[in-house]
């Protein structure tokens, strides 16, 4: 009798245990924080992409480009490649164009995508989906974010060197380089000035006069950095958080999912549809948001 009681008092013991592990588990899946009054999941793709880094809607084709690094992200190993993926997240091509080494940053404009890849640019054609031009610039350490201005001139951040490469026409070069910035990394062109996110604020330069300007203090470390379509801006870290910046510059928190070890890199956000897009790194993902504005 005895040995009977010994044992049924293991088993309860032992389910016990289980059962609190199982609490542990479901409580640790539910640590990430969304703010539920301003965004709202609307999906999240199959994790079969290695690495996403950047992510990318275009609009015309109603399509998303994700940066997929695969290997190390200053590795050159030609594992990197570009996926496709339709607005509601399905995967339509894997390996849409493949052998790139890391690639980070996209940016598009008339039919080309445009794609940092360690220290060089790679032009993609986008209706042969194929590579058509590969700009080398070897005094880069890390390129990373791009971005486009309307008349076709594109910006790149060079993290590692306080640097922003442009190409202009045929001409890739380092266009500015300032110890002021501090780890450039997101990029956005607005109002003919380009914005970059260093590892402490935003600051706004003149592209005709190349001269910097603090536009937002105290903003911590910034991977991907867009407009909010309100006069504002959205930001993200690798970490896992996500922000508004409102225009009065207040931060207001969207997203942290640290707690759950998934980042959130170089993020897209599409006025059209209040989409905003996050690609998860190391959990090989991308995620969509809606963000409900009501009257903010």
């Amino acid at each position: 009798m005895r040995t009977r009681y010994w044992i049924l008092g293991v088993m309860l013991f032992l389910a016990a245990a289980c059962g609190r592990s199982q609490s542990r588990e479901h409580k640790a899946g539910q640590v990430a924080y969304i703010n539920d009054t301003l965004l709202e999941k609307i999906w999240v793709s199959e994790p079969v992409l290695k690495v996403p880094e950047s992510v990318l809607y275009d609009g015309a084709r109603n399509v998303i480009y994700v940066s997929n690094i695969e290997g190390k992200p200053a590795e050159h190993d030609g594992r990197g490649f570009i996926a496709r993926l339709g607005p509601d997240g399905k995967v339509l091509q894997r390996e849409w164009v493949s052998g790139l080494d890391a690639p980070k940053g996209l940016g598009l404009h008339a039919g080309r995508l445009y794609v940092s890849d360690i220290n060089a640019l790679v032009v993609i054609d986008v209706a042969a989906a194929r590579v058509v031009a590969r700009y080398e610039a070897p005094e880069a350490v890390f390129l990373n974010d791009v971005a486009v201005a309307s008349d076709g001139t594109v910006y790149v951040s060079d993290m590692g060197a306080s640097a922003v490469y442009r190409l202009q026409g045929d001409r890739f070069e380092r266009w500015l380089h300032d110890a002021r910035l501090n780890g450039p990394n997101g990029l956005f062109v607005e109002n003919g000035a380009l914005l970059a996110g260093l590892k402490d604020r935003i600051v706004r330069i003149d592209t005709a006069r190349r001269t910097i300007t603090d536009l937002v203090l105290h903003t911590g470390s910034i991977d991907g950095l867009e407009g909010d379509g309100r006069g504002g801006y959205l930001i993200s870290d690798w970490r896992g958080h996500v922000y508004r910046v409102t225009p009065q510059g207040e931060k207001v928190l969207l997203l942290d999912t640290t707690p759950i070890h998934m980042q959130a890199a170089d993020i897209d956000y599409v006025p059209s549809s209040a989409t905003l897009l996050v690609p998860t790194f190391n959990s090989n993902r991308i995620v969509a948001y809606r963000v409900k504005w009501g009257d903010r």
